[in-house]
């Protein structure tokens, strides 16, 4: 699976000319004299004061040569002809927002349209229906029933469509639309027609001649920009800040490696004739379950910021949190439901598999993370069971950049936005948002996942209220340097269209997406290799066996020699034996943690009193050692083990440092005894019940990760200067 902070790490390694934006021209940085800006005024009832107040959306058009073959210096690309276009729109007790989004459709500066309405509402919205129905490309149709919840309205409002619309569009009811925004979505379901044609002048095209249909493309989904009240409250700052997030690194990254592209509900256009076909399904997540059987019948889905729709943020965390545990609920019902058929098409490639699978346990991840993150800080702060070596780095590293991927990714989204100052502190809010959320959209998740039906919907209750003017995204200049768009195939072809669509060419961005998923396999190989060949020297329950004369060495390797080592036991004799090699990272022993000296000697019937001390040193010699446990007791004759010994408290061992075993004789008996060590019939040892030291070959591999991101913008930029 691929991490948000996988995702915006993926992001910054790309370099390319952007994602088509159908109003960038070649003169981007020049004043354009024919710019004009229109408003639009919008009725919004703010129910809470009792009156009317109308707030302006503000649309600039520019009127230039829109930078394409095809341009007819309006800003927008020439298509040849105006395809007759769909708006559906589904609305449940939507009172406080119904009209000013009629509106904005009345508005709207395109000659070939209709509006379709579905309404269920039991509330005042019927009436303000009402005075719409008679109105010029308005078809207005009532339901006595919520039958099929949204994906039911739906699918009513595609038997009211006109049968010569080719692409529908869907809107929510809080949107309200630019008055060209149907002119922002046609491009990218077309190829240029390359004829030429583009004269830079806000007048008439030199030539006729349609553009050719992206057969593969079945709808374009854009920006759910979610700032019409985003001052209102903290609340409505977080869910802005996390949409910018997920609509301007997240998605443009999937766009940008050719992965798979989820219709997100609302602020997306879908080729009429595909929809006509398969229909609207009735799950709680429509839209995922649309785009599911899209991509099952080899459909894409393609993303574009430009045609950003302005819409509501939930405005209490009561309804926010409704609203996504419906979204978890639908989410893993469908991916139950179509698991298989997806991941068994061949229609769909590797690339999109995997973000697949990467959608699959999507609302389960948090709750995943929380789970094992605190099980992780509860076992490190509070039992002090620390795992060893790089694995504790691992971990903790995994830990910091999953707390800090949401907020670094909601920045990155602001920034690349071009946000206003006043939009940053509704990161912090997000990651407040993003926690508290976790139970309910886990639970619903789960629920979905072993269901045999799905719940109830629930709707969003919206406030009406406009807090800040808005006017179209700019130039996002930060996103095209960073991100390349879809380049069209050039075959041309003139087949029928059918609901099996042709697959077409990958561009650079599939080849990137390869890119970045072998090289992340690696890392991921290599560390996973390391990890099981990696050699352990002393494991839990292992011993370190005594070896060698004056000075003595400790390792794990069991004596195999004939002829034994002695230490002979008197008053006053002391010896010390420490480990030829330090350890590689810091470990802490715990005062759990149990030592038994297993040992030799000989002489009949004596005895020898001595203190034993286990310490480690910053030196080889074991100068200056810190005491790990110490004990004083009895050595017998014969081959016996001492009684268990522990810390008294835990002991945290720095890395670098050498582990040492030193024997003081206190007293001795009536015979004198000799400790015998270093031969297979006396095989003297300390053990511990705890792992002590286990040195990791590893580290390079980590390497691979590091080096990942700079071997994918070496190859790019190689591969443009073949190009150029």
């Amino acid at each position: 699976m691929i991490s948000a902070a996988t995702r915006l790490l993926a992001v910054s390694w790309v370099a390319g000319d952007g994602i088509d934006d159908p109003r960038a021209g070649d003169d981007l940085a020049r004043p354009d004299p024919g710019a004009r800006s229109r408003d639009l005024a919008v009725r919004c009832h703010r129910r809470p004061c009792g009156a009317a107040a109308v707030y302006r959306i503000s649309a600039r058009h520019r009127r230039r040569g829109n930078g394409h073959r095809n341009g007819n210096g309006n800003g927008h690309v020439d298509l040849g002809y105006e395809p007759f276009v769909s708006i559906h729109i589904a609305t449940y007790n939507e009172r406080r927002v119904i009209a000013r989004l009629l509106e904005g459709c009345a508005a709207l500066e395109y000659k070939h349209y209709e509006v379709v309405v579905v309404d269920d509402s039991t509330d005042e919205t019927t009436e303000i229906l009402k005075a719409w129905q008679d109105r010029p490309r308005f078809k207005i149709v009532h339901r006595p029933n919520r039958e099929g919840f949204k994906g039911g309205a739906l699918q009513v409002a595609l038997q009211h469509t006109d049968p010569k619309a080719e692409f529908v569009i869907v809107w929510d009811a809080d949107v309200v639309p630019f008055a060209d925004s149907i002119q922002t979505y046609l491009p990218h379901f077309f190829r240029g027609n390359g004829n030429g044609s583009g004269n830079g002048v806000n007048g008439k095209r030199k030539a006729k001649a349609r553009a050719e249909l992206r057969p593969e493309v079945a709808a374009v989904q854009s920006y759910q920009w979610h700032v019409l009240n985003k001052s209102e409250s903290w609340l409505t700052e977080a869910v802005r800040a996390e949409y910018a997030g997920s609509y301007m690194v997240e998605r443009p990254f999937q766009e940008a490696a050719g992965s798979l592209k989820m219709i997100a509900g609302t602020a997306y256009m879908i080729r009429a004739d595909i929809l006509r076909q398969l229909g609207w399904g009735r799950s709680l997540t429509e839209d995922w379950e649309l785009t599911l059987r899209l991509y099952a019948r080899g459909f894409k889905v393609v993303y574009t910021p430009y045609a950003e729709t302005p819409a509501e943020c939930a405005a209490t965390f009561g309804r926010l949190a409704r609203q996504r545990m419906r979204w978890a609920e639908g989410h893993s019902y469908n991916v139950r439901r179509s698991f298989g058929e997806i991941m068994g098409c061949r229609k769909i490639g590797l690339v999109e598999k995997l973000e697949f699978l990467f959608y699959s346990t999507y609302y389960l991840q948090s709750a995943l993370f929380i789970f094992g993150s605190g099980c992780w800080l509860i076992a490190e702060v509070f039992l002090h069971a620390h795992v060893p070596e790089w694995t504790a780095t691992l971990g903790w590293s995994l830990l910091l950049t999953n707390l800090l991927s949401l907020p670094l990714m909601n920045l990155s989204g602001l920034l690349l936005e071009e946000a206003p100052i006043k939009d940053f502190p509704g990161v912090l809010g997000a990651v407040a948002t993003s926690f508290l959320l976790i139970p309910f959209q886990g639970y619903a998740a789960l629920k979905g996942l072993v269901e045999k039906d799905e719940g109830p919907w629930y709707r969003t209750p919206k406030t009406g209220r406009i807090t800040d003017p808005v006017h179209h995204l700019r130039r996002l200049v930060w996103l095209r340097r960073w991100l390349r768009g879809p380049r069209p195939s050039s075959r041309r072809t003139n087949q029928p269209l059918k609901v099996v669509a042709a697959p077409g060419r990958r561009g650079r961005g599939s080849r990137l997406g390869w890119v970045v998923a072998v090289a992340l396999g690696l890392a991921l190989a290599g560390l996973g290799i390391g990890a099981i060949n990696a050699p352990i020297a002393n494991a839990a329950g292992s011993s370190l066996f005594l070896h060698g004369g004056s000075p003595g060495t400790l390792d794990g390797t069991s004596p195999g020699g004939l002829i034994p080592q002695t230490m002979l036991l008197t008053t006053g004799n002391t010896r010390t034996w420490a480990t030829t090699s330090s350890t590689m990272a810091a470990q802490t022993i715990f005062s759990t943690t149990s030592f038994t000296f297993n040992y030799t000697t000989t002489g009949v019937g004596g005895t020898a009193n001595v203190t034993l001390t286990f310490a480690f040193s910053s030196s080889g010699t074991c100068s200056s050692p810190t005491t790990i446990a110490q004990t004083t007791t009895g050595l017998a004759a014969g081959t016996n083990s001492t009684g268990a010994f522990s810390p008294s408290s835990n002991v945290s061992v720095p890395a670098g440092s050498f582990f040492c075993l030193t024997v003081v004789v206190n007293s001795i008996g009536l015979v004198t005894l000799t400790l015998d060590y270093d031969a297979s019939s006396s095989p003297t040892n300390l053990t511990s019940s705890q792992m002590i030291f286990i040195p990791e070959l590893v580290l390079p591999f980590v390497g691979l990760a590091l080096l990942a991101p700079i071997g994918a913008r070496r190859l790019l930029s190689h591969r443009k200067s073949q190009t150029s």
